[in-house]
């Protein structure tokens, strides 16, 4: 069975290379039918650094597209693929050696899950000096209940760390177009009704962490994520008595998100609604407890606070 290796990227002349380098370095490379890098509509030299790539390895396919978005870059390319398996890497993020042969190992083994995915690290630093190791929730094929869990959690399932079946696209149907904040959740949302996910352990992900600031974003993010709580409320009633929980996570998060990049009197309003979502949910009382401490201690300790809310369960 092969693999199609579904990119994008857009104006990231300076990652591209690096993240199509990752793939061509794959341990299980012979596996891979081709790699297929839709260009949505970049201003810099990414298209050139495509060209070179295509002259260079004839599985490299570039594409482009008109700045579509991201959802709609993904299904041009799933269209175009012919593997039995589609394999996302967004074009900053960078894979380890041995990702696709660990995950095709589980696979090939006999696995009836949907997809399989991995923890990851974010890093900035070239030399992967700042690499945070964060390890996700551990899903697994025999799971019963595995919409509920991810609806309640959202577990951080990076695209990038994913491996899916071409058959789990055709049954659920591709990223949604129209949603231009949060595809990923709903794609993994409609893929969890009929499907079930495998974690395989390990860092296989290198997600590269930009600077843009949090809050800037909120007015976007948050709406989304109400939005998509609703309507999978709406769609599933039984996940309807979640949905405070699960609104409480994400505002606990971005609320936190907002506090370390100095927005502390937004992050708190946002620890306060959470607490309100989910008195019981312990991770809000540890962020207060952050957002009490002089801005020098938080600094030190909010790596520990991320390491709560990343933590996997088994």
């Amino acid at each position: 069975m092969t693999v199609s290796v579904i990119m994008t990227c857009h104006n990231e002349e300076r990652f591209i290379g690096a993240a199509i380098e990752s793939v061509l370095d794959q341990t299980a490379f012979h596996r891979i039918r081709e790699v297929i890098v839709v260009n949505d509509g970049s201003t810099d030299s990414s298209a050139d650094v495509l060209a070179g790539f295509e002259r260079r390895e004839h599985k490299v396919v570039a594409l482009a597209a008109s700045g579509v978005g991201l959802p709609a870059a993904r299904n041009l390319a799933i269209r175009r693929a012919g593997g039995a398996y589609l394999a996302i890497l967004d074009g900053d993020d960078l894979w380890a050696a041995d990702k696709l042969e660990r995950q095709l190992a589980l696979f090939d083994a006999g696995c009836d899950a949907g997809l399989a995915y991995s923890d990851y690290a974010d890093f900035s630093a070239p030399d992967f000096s700042d690499a945070f190791h964060v390890r996700v929730r551990r899903f697994h094929a025999g799971q019963k209940d595995t919409l509920r869990a991810y609806f309640l959690h959202d577990a951080p399932i990076v695209p990038s760390t994913v491996l899916l079946r071409r058959a789990l696209v055709a049954d659920v149907g591709p990223f949604n177009e129209d949603c231009r904040i949060g595809e990923d959740t709903e794609f993994f949302l409609r893929a969890a009704e009929r499907w079930t996910f495998q974690h395989v352990p390990g860092t296989l992900v290198y997600k590269r962490r930009h600077g843009g600031n949090i809050t800037r974003r909120l007015e976007a993010l948050l709406p989304a994520a109400e939005q998509l709580t609703r309507d999978w409320a709406a769609r599933r009633p039984e996940l309807a008595v979640l949905a405070p929980k699960r609104m409480a996570r994400c505002y606990a998060k971005t609320g936190h998100d907002c506090v370390v990049n100095g927005d502390r009197r937004r992050g708190l309003a946002l620890l306060w609604r959470a607490l309100r979502g989910n008195p019981l949910y312990w991770r809000v009382y540890v962020y207060l407890l952050l957002a009490a401490l002089p801005s020098e201690v938080e600094h030190v300790t909010r790596r520990g606070a991320k390491i709560l809310f990343h933590w996997g369960f088994r």
